[in-house]
C-alpha cells in the first residue's frame, strides 16, 4: 500500500524537477516542450486506462508513477553535470532520475522493482519473457498509453503539415514519398519490422501504424477508433496495394478488438 503522504511527496518532487524547464532556455526548446507535453499526456491516457478496469487505489497509483517517470531520463540528462551520461537509453536515464529521487525510496522495494522494470521495457520492441505476470500488467498499460500519445503527436505533425521540429530530420529519414516494399511485406506476412529498416519517413508511418498489434486493452482500441488516429496516418501515405493491404488488416484488427 502506497500512503496518500508518499504519492503527494512524489508529485511535488516531480513538480519541483520540472519547473525550471517551463523557463528560458528551456521554454523555447520544442523538443523539452514535446516532452512535456508527452509525460503529461501519457499520465492522462494512464488515469484513463486505469480508470477502465477495475483496479485499487494503489494499482492505479502505482500506473501513474511509471507514467510520470517513463521519459523523465530524456529531462534528467539535460540537468547540469549529467550530460556525460548521453550515450545511455532514456529508460535507463529514468531510473537514474528515480535513485536520486528521496520521495522514491520511500517507496517500499516491491513497488520501486516494479516501477523500475516497467520503464526499463517500456520502450523496447517487444515485451519481455521473463517478467511476472504483475510487471508485464504494468508495462501494457504504460505502452498503450505511451503509443496513444505519440499517434496523437504524430496525427498533429501531419494534419499541420509545417510543423516544427521537422519529423523526418529528426529521424535522419528521408522525405521521398515511397514507402520501402521490403518493410511492408513483413507487416503483412505477419513479422515485427525493425525500426533499424527505416528509410523513408512514410515508412516510420507505417511502422507506427503497426504498433496496433501490439496493443492490449479494449479501451485503447476504442481511443485509437474514436480519435481516428490509423485513419489519419494512412491518409498521409502514397496509395498502392501493400499501403491500402495493410491498412485493411489493420481495420480489420481493430473492429475485431472493439
Amino acid at each position: 500500500m502506497i500512503s496518500g503522504e508518499l504519492i503527494s511527496a512524489m508529485q511535488l518532487e516531480f513538480k519541483e524537477f520540472l519547473t525550471p524547464f517551463n523557463y528560458p532556455p528551456f521554454d523555447e526548446d520544442p523538443i523539452v516542450q514535446k516532452t512535456l507535453e508527452h509525460i503529461n499526456q501519457v499520465v492522462e491516457n494512464s488515469r484513463i486506462l486505469a480508470g477502465s478496469l477495475d483496479l485499487s487505489d494503489t494499482e492505479k497509483a502505482v500506473a501513474e508513477m511509471n507514467a510520470q517517470f517513463h521519459d523523465i531520463g530524456r529531462l534528467w540528462l539535460l540537468v547540469p553535470g549529467n550530460s556525460e551520461i548521453k550515450d545511455a537509453d532514456h529508460s535507463q536515464l529514468s531510473i537514474e532520475y528515480l535513485k536520486s529521487s528521496e520521495a522514491f525510496k520511500k517507496v517500499d522495494d516491491q513497488t520501486q522493482n516494479i516501477v523500475k522494470q516497467v520503464i526499463k521495457y517500456h520502450n523496447k520492441p517487444e515485451l519481455p519473457l521473463k517478467e511476472n505476470d504483475t510487471i508485464l500488467f504494468y508495462l501494457k498499460l504504460l505502452r498503450d498509453a505511451d503509443k496513444l500519445d505519440v499517434w496523437r503527436g504524430t496525427t498533429e505533425y501531419i494534419i499541420r503539415k509545417s510543423g516544427k521540429p521537422n519529423m523526418a530530420q529528426e529521424l535522419s529519414l528521408s522525405e521521398k514519398a515511397v514507402v520501402t516494399p521490403s518493410f511492408c511485406k513483413i507487416i503483412i506476412d505477419g513479422g515485427i519490422p525493425n525500426k533499424n529498416d527505416l528509410v523513408t519517413f512514410n515508412d516510420f508511418i507505417i511502422f507506427q501504424m503497426s504498433w496496433i498489434f501490439d496493443l492490449h486493452f479494449k479501451k485503447s482500441f476504442q481511443i485509437v477508433n474514436q480519435k481516428q488516429y490509423i485513419r489519419h496516418l494512412y491518409d498521409s501515405l502514397p496509395k498502392n496495394d501493400n499501403v491500402i493491404e495493410i491498412y485493411r488488416m489493420l481495420r480489420i484488427y481493430i473492429e475485431n478488438k472493439i
